[in-house]
């Protein structure tokens, strides 16, 4: 089965019940962590972001471009890739002037190179470890050099959803071998158990009970 085949196979099955999980405290909480997560991150790796170029991969509605705005980035130059069409037209609605690369994002050709490229939940949707290796090397030749892949993705298997598969941190070693380094945090209080304490988010988020990898992996 092809890479584009799988993922949209996935979409349709998740598009039934994904209403059912969003919204609500811990959806508000799970954000809040991550963008100032992110924010923090950044911030040890470049003084002043108004010049970086940007690329998401697997991008989603587009919509995380905004939270990068509010950092600093600039609109031209984030870029964005998405393989699903009703995604592609949400970012297109949004972000009628953007660059926007539709398809396969281990074919991605912009003729350019990145400061930072960021992945949110998407290595966890690919199943086959050599399509994982093929888009990894592609984020990694889309860097410049002192550039940063950007990294969101949880790290232990759902025995109820077949459809997803851990990456693990050695598996994030194994996929960027000449990375010169990686630096990371758990963080993302685990779904099973934020969903279920609500507004005592806070008090069940304790490093053993995170869910996932906020990662910088440099070249």
């Amino acid at each position: 089965m092809s890479l584009e085949k799988q993922v949209t196979d996935q979409y349709s099955k998740r598009i039934q019940t994904e209403k059912l999980y969003s919204g609500g405290y811990y959806v508000t909480k799970v954000t809040e962590e991550l963008e100032s997560s992110i924010f923090e991150l950044l911030n040890k790796e470049f003084s002043d972001f108004k010049d970086l170029k940007f690329l998401e991969v697997g991008a989603g509605n587009g919509t995380n471009a905004n939270m990068f705005l509010k950092f600093g980035f600039q609109l031209p130059n984030i870029y964005f890739n998405e393989l699903l069409p009703e995604r592609i037209k949400a970012i297109e609605r949004n972000f009628p002037a953007s660059k926007l690369f539709s398809g396969n994002a281990i074919e991605i050709d912009f003729d350019t190179k990145f400061d930072v490229v960021f992945q949110s939940t998407v290595f966890t949707s690919i199943l086959k470890p050599e399509d994982r290796k093929l888009l990894a090397d592609k984020m990694m030749n889309l860097l410049n050099p002192g550039g940063i892949i950007l990294w969101y993705d949880f790290i232990y298997n759902n025995p109820r959803n077949k459809d997803v598969r851990k990456v693990d941190l050695n598996e994030i070693k194994e996929l960027f071998p000449a990375s010169s380094g990686v630096a990371y945090k758990k963080i993302t209080l685990a779904p099973p158990i934020g969903r279920r304490v609500g507004r005592f988010y806070q008090l069940f988020n304790i490093p053993v009970l995170r869910s996932h990898i906020l990662a910088v992996i440099r070249k």
